[in-house]
């Protein structure tokens, strides 16, 4: 099933900045004083190679950029005088110039009016009529018959024309003469356009436009009960033309993109909410009203359903036969003029939005109550078992394949036919917005609009969705049509919408693919931005190719082929800046701010006389945050609390057609830091905590180097202290008790078989046993003896002498690479006077024939075990600490900083373990 769009007769009289469009295809919009116009006296226009327009009135020349005047005043004590500008001109350089009545010549220089010729103090002086520009960027006027040169400081000589240069100026006679500007006094101007059309100035006013193989059309200019005079007319880079009026101000011109069918001939409202064209190329037109109106060309008449209600649906089948549904009511058909109710004897089908046909014939029905087919006379409603049940449908569309697609309420589309439906789209997918519109193009390619999530294209398998973040105009869709020229249009509630089918699937296929929307608003024509939606068709391509579209102020219609893009890059200005309030100046850079975080302010404007008002900009502050900040159509960016730092501000525009500027306009701006935030003071303040710092650590390194010294000063006194004690104990107490000893076994010899031998050989016995005590005692308080190396070996050799004494055989199983690891003096007796005890309990108590000694090297841990083959004792005894001697066992090795632990069973022997941890590693020396 095709759509429809319609066209729009915009006809506003108005004195001010208002819309007009005429009965041809033109839109007309005036500017006045109290648009900012400075006078609505304008005498001449020009636009310069900027793209600015500039334009001179009773009360001076003024730049206009499509929102704004900006009037530029004459420099020095010339801004006392009232000067009578004539006429303007611009160069290829860019140069604004301006003509007075009294043969003055002014140049536009640094915001001001800089006066290059005088005006001429005599009745009705020649006035500069020419100004031109050469090959080699000279400046030339003509004011009368003198001819003179304009050099680059504004020296002005006056010269005998060349050939090259009467040339020049007859041309450029010529252009102006064709360009809209009167160069013979009392006759009016004539522009001939970019297109070929002649834009001619009627006697009693107004325009016509006048084109080879064309019918003339007349442009009905704003009128005040009189001729609409005019000075010059002129074509911008846009294609529009602007009319200078001596009388009415200025007047912009521009062929409208869409037209309006008004048929409002007290038949029908202008409110519409679907039409259709038959097979006759009658259209049938649903007003609010109630009923259809049958319109063709130059008439109109109104046709009554036998309800009040107005149409939601209507639909020519194959038979030439047409369908009505009424809103909420009942289903018509239209026969012999009069619209008859079908289904009388069933409410289904009811309430229908949407009516089709498949390529059988039957007839499918879609609303609120579900979907129906009507076929041989009978009506069928599809139900759960269908796959359809109650759902609230809003379009239903033939499908190739002889199947149907339908759209619901809330976003679901199914597909299938007589043997029932599956859903290819859940709600999810379409984020469950109202289908407003689908068109299959074939089973790969159907295109869905909806009425707020956008656009979507199905491939038969996958979903793809366009939206805002695609650069979609408006996501609130209408309808969805094919033009047949490769291009998809799209009803919405912010206009008529165009994409290139191309560039939809290229997007589909590669997400970074640019698409390029058009959009049809007020500005091109159409009667209302809103684009009516909900009632089926409710958009149409007629047979000459026309889109139709209805409205609720009338029908518009779009010709495809005469709706161009506007292919002008707007340019981007900055005009003004602030930093914390404070103005700078935005011709040169950069802006350089007080210390400190700054607000930055920027104001701009983009240049597209077409539509000034749909212009958008992005805009971004490199260095802050590269990424561009859409702002629509707002013309100031503000950025708040920006750091200190180099920044560069950039503005671009984009046109009402989605063309973006050539090149953005940007400016530096630096934001000066604190003293306290420069780099300056951070390198000062970085080099200043390191030196705290090294100097902290060297005090403290120093502080600590004493206290070791001090220390070992300490230990040094107390192991001096200690050797100087072990040496007089071994060096005059110990060989003291050895002459003891010595002298009391002579005197035992001597005295042999005599009451005294018994106490002397006492007496040698107890030396001795002082003397080996006296041993110990040197070793333990030797301070060269500190190391674990020296315990192995004092307690292996102490077992030897101490076990070999007492007769008892030893096997010793000692590791072999000690390493010299330091250990405290009490570490080391306490383990030596543990291990003694332990050796001293298996001579006094086990009765043992053998003991057998291990000393090794765990990871981190001295371990000694001592087993015995003694008669041994109870496990409970063991573990609750037994004697005084297994009593000192354990707390001599609690007090060394290890731990005891014992192994026995009577009748079995016992096993002594004395565990030592050490603060490193113990590992052999290698």
């Amino acid at each position: 099933m095709r759509y429809f769009p319609l066209i729009f007769l915009l006809l506003v009289l108005c004195v001010s900045a208002a819309e007009f469009s005429t009965p041809a295809r033109v839109l007309v919009r005036v500017w006045q004083s109290q648009d900012g116009l400075p006078s609505n006296v304008v005498r001449s226009m020009v636009q310069a190679g900027d793209g600015y327009i500039w334009v001179a009135t009773a009360e001076g020349v003024a730049r206009f950029d499509g929102f704004d005047f900006e009037l530029v005043e004459p420099e020095g004590d010339l801004r006392r005088y009232r000067l009578a500008y004539s006429r303007l001109f611009t160069t290829r350089s860019g140069g604004v110039w301006a003509a007075t009545y009294q043969g003055g010549l002014f140049k536009v220089s640094d915001g001001r009016m800089k006066r290059v010729l005088d005006n001429l103090r005599r009745p009705g002086p020649p006035r500069v009529m020419q100004l031109v520009e050469d090959a080699d960027g000279g400046i030339f006027y003509k004011r009368g018959q003198e001819i003179g040169r304009i050099s680059d400081d504004g020296a002005v000589t006056v010269v005998t024309p060349t050939d090259g240069l009467l040339q020049l100026l007859a041309e450029d006679l010529k252009k102006q003469e064709t360009g809209g500007r009167i160069v013979v006094d009392g006759k009016n101007p004539e522009l001939h356009d970019r297109s070929g059309g002649v834009w001619t100035v009627g006697s009693a006013g107004g325009l016509a436009i006048v084109k080879d193989g064309e019918a003339p059309i007349s442009v009905d200019l704003p009128l005040r009960g009189q001729a609409y005079a005019v000075n010059e007319l002129m074509e911008d880079s846009e294609g529009n033309v602007w009319v200078a009026s001596p009388i009415n101000g200025l007047v912009r011109v521009r062929h409208a993109r869409v037209d309006v069918l008004d048929t409002n001939e007290d038949q029908i409202e202008r409110a519409v909410w679907a039409l259709t064209e038959d097979h006759a190329g009658t259209w049938w037109i649903a007003n609010r009203r109630g009923g259809l109106n049958r319109w063709t060309t130059g008439e109109s008449e109104y046709v009554q359903l036998s309800s009040s209600r107005s149409a939601s649906a209507i639909f020519e089948d194959k038979d030439f036969k047409l369908w009505v549904a009424s809103r909420d009511g009942s289903v018509y058909r239209y026969d012999d003029g009069v619209f008859k109710p079908q289904f009388v004897k069933t409410q289904v089908p009811s309430k229908v939005r949407s009516i089709t046909q498949d390529e059988k014939g039957t007839l499918w029905f879609g609303g609120s109550q579900g979907l129906a087919s009507y076929a041989s006379e009978k009506v069928r409603r599809y139900g759960r078992e269908d796959g359809v049940g109650d759902m609230d449908l809003t379009v239903v569309q033939p499908f190739p394949g002889g199947k149907i697609i339908a759209g619901t309420a809330s976003g679901r589309i199914l597909l299938g036919d007589a043997d029932g439906f599956e859903t290819v789209a859940k709600p999810e997918v379409l984020k469950h917005q109202w289908v407003s519109g689908i068109y299959p193009v074939s089973k790969k390619e159907t295109w869905v609009s909806t009425l707020g999530s956008g656009l979507y294209l199905w491939n038969g398998k996958k979903w793809y969705c366009y939206d805002a973040d695609d650069g979609l105009p408006d996501s609130r869709l209408t309808c969805v049509l094919d033009d047949g020229r490769g291009c998809i249009w799209l009803g919405s509630l912010g206009g008529i919408i165009r994409a290139e089918r191309k560039q939809l699937l290229a997007h589909a296929a590669d997400a970074e693919a640019a698409v390029q929307w058009l959009r049809l608003d007020h500005t091109d024509g159409l009667p209302s931005r809103e684009c009516i939606g909900g009632y089926q068709p409710a958009g149409w391509l007629a047979r000459d190719g026309l889109l139709w579209f209805p409205t609720g102020s009338g029908i518009a219609r779009v010709r495809p082929d005469l709706v161009k893009r506007n292919t002008v890059p707007p340019p981007v200005y900055l005009q003004s800046a602030r930093a914390n309030g404070v103005p700078h100046p935005v011709v040169s850079g950069p802006i350089t701010t007080e210390p400190g975080r700054a607000r930055l302010e920027f104001r701009f404007v983009g240049l597209s006389f077409s539509a000034p008002e749909k212009i958008n900009y992005r805009a971004r502050l490199a260095g802050l945050d590269d990424s561009w900040r859409e702002l629509g159509d707002q013309r100031v960016a503000a950025f708040e609390a920006v750091p200190p730092g180099k920044y560069t501000f950039e503005v671009m525009a984009v046109n009402g057609d989605g063309l973006r500027s050539a090149a953005p306009a940007r400016i530096a701006v630096v934001i000066e830091p604190r003293f306290w935030e420069t780099a300056w003071f951070y390198v000062s303040v970085g080099a200043l905590v390191v030196f705290i710092a090294v100097g902290s650590g060297w005090a403290a390194a120093r502080m600590r180097m004493k206290s070791r010294i001090q220390a070992l000063k300490i230990r040094n006194a107390r192991e001096g202290e200690r050797s100087r004690i072990a040496r007089d104990l071994h060096d005059d107490l110990g060989a003291s008790l050895t002459e003891i000893s010595i002298l009391a076994a002579l005197a035992a010899e001597d005295a042999e078989k005599t009451a005294l031998q018994p106490s002397l050989d006492q007496l040698s016995v107890k030396a001795k046993h002082v003397v080996g005590s006296l041993d110990e005692i040197v070793w333990a308080v030797n301070p060269r003896e500190d190391t674990l190396r020296s315990l192995v070996e004092y307690i292996a050799a102490f077992a030897r002498e101490f076990l070999d004494i007492a007769r008892v055989p030893l096997r010793t199983d000692v590791v072999r690479e000690i390493p010299e690891f330091p250990l405290a003096t009490p570490q080391r007796h306490g383990v030596f006077l543990a291990a003694r005890e332990a050796l001293n309990n298996i001579v006094k108590h086990s009765g043992a024939t053998e003991v057998r000694l291990r000393i090794g090297l765990e990871e981190k841990a001295l371990e000694i075990q001592i087993e015995d083959n003694g008669c041994g004792f109870e496990p409970d005894y063991a573990a609750g600490g037994g004697g005084n001697g297994l009593g000192n066992l354990k707390q001599r090795m609690q007090e060394a900083g290890g731990n005891c632990r014992i192994e026995t069973f009577r009748k079995q022997g016992t096993t002594v373990f004395l565990t030592l941890p050490l603060l490193t590693p113990a590992k052999p020396l290698s």
